[in-house]
């Protein structure tokens, strides 16, 4: 979608964070879990990131700043997501209103880039600012795409 990597010649669209940190906290609730922190996104990071501690683990659930795109995580470093299907992903489908889950499946689809043209082959309607940046970052999946820290 033109705009998903947080690059956009125009104004970008904006996702309800109020909803999504309130979502948070019912999934924290449901799983018996807790809230341990939620960031907003900066210069250098494109989406929300909520932390929770369940009894036996810790997951992390993202927002994409511009679209309602959500995803699960086992591990968010700089530059390096452990996107991971999580039991959680029912309940945020459950109690959302707007908000889609994106599976591993879907985030791990491979980047395809013309070495000679530098065109991106994979389907797409992104914008010349976001091209200019993939051609730049060189991600390597959908999900480095969508959730990235590029500045």
């Amino acid at each position: 979608m033109r705009g998903v990597s947080g690059f956009l010649a125009d104004e970008l669209p904006k996702v309800n964070s109020i909803n999504f940190k309130r979502l948070c906290h019912a999934a924290a609730d449901y799983s018996n879990g807790k809230l341990l922190s939620f960031e907003e996104p900066h210069i250098s990071r494109n989406f929300y990131k909520a932390e929770i501690d369940m009894e036996n683990r810790r997951t992390f659930i993202l927002l994409n700043s511009s679209y309602p795109f959500v995803a699960f995580a086992s591990s968010v470093q700089y530059f390096d997501i452990a996107f991971a299907d999580d039991s959680l992903s029912s309940v945020i489908d459950a109690l959302s209103s707007g908000f889609k889950v994106l599976t591993v499946s879907t985030l791990s689809e491979r980047l395809v880039i013309d070495k000679k043209t530098h065109a991106l082959l994979s389907e797409n309607n992104l914008n010349k600012a976001e091209l200019d940046q993939i051609l730049y970052w060189k991600p390597k999946t959908v999900g480095d795409v969508i959730f990235n820290f590029w500045d």
